[in-house]
Order: structure tokens, then C-alpha cells, then sequence
């Protein structure tokens, strides 16, 4: 997956210091290598790619701020994966079981947003 967080990082980088780990993510970020999606989670920007115009797939965007958590993508973000809208979505809808903050995260500008079912209403397959 193009996406990790700092605890991977920190585990890939054995006998660093945790604050070296940090400088050289934030370093990275800066030069363009990484994109932060939130706070300890990154996304590995590829090397023909113009890092600031570059933006991931938004689903797998979603599937990274998730983190391994249960979830799918719904409602009119849902309807464009199937291509059943006229107009695009300007926003991704991500079904979560577990109430989220904050419940709308941006990335360069596009909102990302958290809605929480309980199980009991949580639509679709579970898959271990």
C-alpha cells in the first residue's frame, strides 16, 4: 500500500530516535517525497508525480485514513464508484461503526467525511 504511519516508520528505522523518526517524516513532506493525510499518517507521493498538484485516489485515501478499521465508502461516493452520478462528487463519504473527530477531515481542500452507523445498521459484508 502506498500509505503507512509512524509507528511503521518508526519500526522500519530500528535504533532511531523517535524524534529523528519525526524530523525525517516532516523533512520528506517538505521536500515533497510524503503527503500527510492526517496526523501520523502519510502517503507515499510517486516520484513522476508533481507533489503539489498530486491528490491519491480517494477511496484509497479513505482506505488509509481508516486505518484497518471496519468501513465502506457510501452514499454519493458510493454512486461514483458505480458511475451512477451526472456530477461529480466533491466530497468522500466514509461509513465508519465508531463515531469519529473530527467527523470531516481536508485534504488540499477536498473534505473527507466520517459517518458514523452503529453495527446494527452498518450495510454490506463484514470481511475479517
Amino acid at each position: 500500500m502506498e500509505c503507512f504511519d509512524y509507528k511503521e516508520a518508526f519500526k522500519a528505522l530500528p535504533g532511531s530516535k523517535e524524534s529523528a523518526v519525526r524530523e525525517l517524516l516532516s523533512d520528506m513532506t517538505k521536500r515533497g517525497l510524503l503527503m500527510r493525510l492526517k496526523e501520523g499518517k502519510y502517503y507515499i507521493i510517486p516520484y513522476e508525480q508533481d507533489s503539489r498538484s498530486f491528490m491519491p485516489d480517494w477511496h484509497l485515501a479513505a482506505e488509509c485514513l481508516v486505518g484497518g478499521k471496519n468501513y465502506y465508502i457510501g452514499y454519493y461516493s458510493a454512486l461514483v464508484i458505480l458511475d451512477l452520478l451526472t456530477q461529480p462528487s466533491l466530497k468522500e463519504q466514509i461509513v465508519v461503526p465508531k463515531q469519529t473527530k473530527p467527523s470531516t477531515i481536508y485534504i488540499k481542500n477536498i473534505p473527507f467525511q466520517f459517518i458514523f452507523h452503529n453495527e446494527h445498521h452498518f450495510f454490506g459484508m463484514m470481511v475479517a
